[in-house]
């Protein structure tokens, strides 16, 4: 059996008769009285709808009254000559459509040449011991990172490190300029003095 719409509804009408009851506070027997009226009235209404689906079920069988027979008067007539019905000829075939020329291809654009890179000369680093800034050495290597991520990533975790020591302008004492000069040697000529 499958509860459809219907069987819903009903079962709602009896449920909503059972709170109202309860809620109207009226006896236990009176309660069980409404909900077994409300019961009958579904019930009731399902004979119903089951008796009119059944009628709407039977065959209808139609008596006819019977029809006087029917005599129907034939003649033979001749016709003078039969008409001649010429045939048409057959109607010209469309010429195709030419077909549409290809369009030419467009010529590929150059390619662009490529910008020469900037030349940037560099003064030679004093080899003096000096104090360097941590924000121009930053700055360097990320301006001019390789292809060698092995150092690319060295360098980074130095910086890092150096953060520690430098001061609050970012100038890294005079005992950091070995250590300064090897790990960035080929980038010092970037930095600003």
């Amino acid at each position: 059996m499958v509860f459809g719409p219907r069987f819903l509804i009903q079962a709602g009408f009896i449920i909503a008769v059972a709170v109202v009851a309860g809620i109207a506070d009226v006896g236990t027997w009176s309660i069980i009285g409404l909900v077994a009226g409300a019961w009958i009235v579904v019930a009731l209404v399902e004979i119903g709808l089951w008796f009119r689906h059944a009628a709407a079920k039977r065959p209808v069988r139609a008596e006819t009254p019977a029809s006087p027979p029917v005599v129907v008067r034939t003649e033979t007539v001749r016709s003078p000559e039969p008409p001649r019905i010429a045939a048409a000829p057959p109607p010209p075939t469309p010429e195709p459509e030419p077909e549409p020329e290809p369009e030419a291809e467009p010529e590929p654009e150059p390619e662009p040449e490529p910008e020469p890179e900037p030349t940037v000369a560099y003064l030679p680093v004093n080899q003096e011991p000096r104090e360097w800034n941590l924000w121009e050495l930053e700055r360097a290597v990320r301006e001019h990172a390789g292809d060698d991520i092995v150092q690319n990533e060295e360098r980074a975790y130095l910086l890092v490190y150096l953060r520690e020591f430098a001061g609050p302008d970012g100038m890294l004492p005079v005992d950091f300029d070995g250590l300064v000069r090897d790990a960035f040697g080929d980038l010092l000529g970037a930095v600003a003095t």
